[in-house]
């Protein structure tokens, strides 16, 4: 399947809302998992179905209602029922192609946006699709599979006296996505190093394999920079949102994730400039050594010119050729040879042509 852009064949001709699972799936069966709290308690247990996590609507506390895997759209049906959610936002949350957005409802704020994580065994950059419903009381978010980089703030819901558990679920959204945004600075902190490291390997010993591995980094530097610049134009869509689901004392959080988007796409970009002139400086280092080359079978083919040129007058077939049977012409010839060639080099030496 494309990385960069998902299959979408089984959404030909079908209309609007329909509820077609677009992606590959990455887990066996979902997994549903509901966290509730308020500064007095906190309660974190797997359930069996979404009908166990429905009377989250209608308690004073915060709930974060997690499913780990989108491949049955009747369970997320289900969702959007018990849940009332509309069916174009169902749509984008089965779409694991769909490009991160923002949409405001008057119940719900829906956010998709893309976690990127970093396979060192194969060198890539994978993507999941994060979809998250925020309501007044209640977050719902929505994952391709188990395991993300949500597990500090998990730890945090655990303490007390921390920060998380005396606000909403408009700052667990926050958290969520700040999270988010410092793994993208991880993935792209972590292959920044090596090309950094590059340059002076594309000076010193600029071989083939090394520009496959440019190549290489160019391409998932690319991906990367598919899911950043979009967060960035979400964090700052959500800054500007006026609705009575974001309460005002969240908004200083949210003006502080801007700053990490824009060091995410700004390190990306200069990643990116950094791999396209460690290819041009590539390029000029195998035309400098293909010159180093074609200068040095210059040099040795003009060497050759005269030399070919008195072979050639006494390897011809006359028979008479006075220095032909001189005694010493074969010596003399050879010397008239040596003398030319350190004439040549001198006089190249002295052109610095060598």
């Amino acid at each position: 399947m494309a990385r960069f852009l998902k299959k979408f064949d089984k959404k030909s001709g079908m209309p609007p809302g329909s509820l077609i699972f677009i992606g590959r799936q990455k887990t066996e069966t979902p997994r549903l998992r509901i966290i509730d709290y308020d500064i007095e308690m906190m309660r974190d247990e797997f359930i069996q179905t979404i009908d166990d996590a429905v009377w989250a609507k209608e308690t004073e506390t915060t709930s974060w209602i997690n499913i780990d895997g989108l491949h049955e759209p009747e369970l997320i049906k289900t969702v959007g029922d018990k849940f009332n959610l509309p069916p174009m936002m169902l749509e984008d949350i089965l779409n694991t192609g769909q490009r991160p957005k923002i949409e405001e409802h008057p119940d719900h704020i829906f956010i998709s946006i893309k976690m990127l994580f970093l396979d060192d065994d194969q060198g890539q950059v994978k993507a999941e699709q994060l979809s998250a419903v925020l309501a007044k009381n209640y977050l719902i978010t929505f994952q391709e599979q188990p395991g993300d980089v949500f597990e500090p703030v998990r730890e945090r819901i655990k303490r007390q006296n921390g920060r998380l558990r005396k606000l909403g679920p408009d700052y667990l959204l926050y958290t969520l996505i700040d999270c988010v945004l410092d793994n993208y600075l991880k993935v792209i902190e972590k292959m920044g190093e090596r090309i950094e490291e590059m340059e002076d390997e594309v000076l010193g010993n600029p071989v083939s394999e090394l520009l496959e591995e440019i190549n290489l980094y160019r391409r998932e530097i690319a991906y990367i920079r598919k899911s950043v610049r979009p967060a960035r134009e979400i964090i700052s869509r959500i800054n500007k949102l006026e609705s009575d689901i974001i309460s005002a004392d969240i908004l200083p959080y949210l003006r502080d994730l801007s700053d990490i988007a824009e060091l995410s796409v700004d390190s990306a970009e200069i990643y990116k400039e950094m791999l396209a002139s460690h290819i041009t400086t590539y390029n000029m280092a195998m035309g400098n050594r293909l010159n180093e080359i074609m200068q040095f079978l210059t040099i040795f083919a003009t060497i050759f010119i005269p030399l070919t040129f008195l072979a050639g007058i006494y390897g011809m077939n006359f028979d008479v050729i006075p220095e032909l049977h001189y005694k010493y012409g074969y010596f003399v010839l050879l010397s008239i040879m040596v003398a030319v060639t350190i004439t040549m080099l001198l006089y190249f030496k002295k052109r610095r042509w060598i």
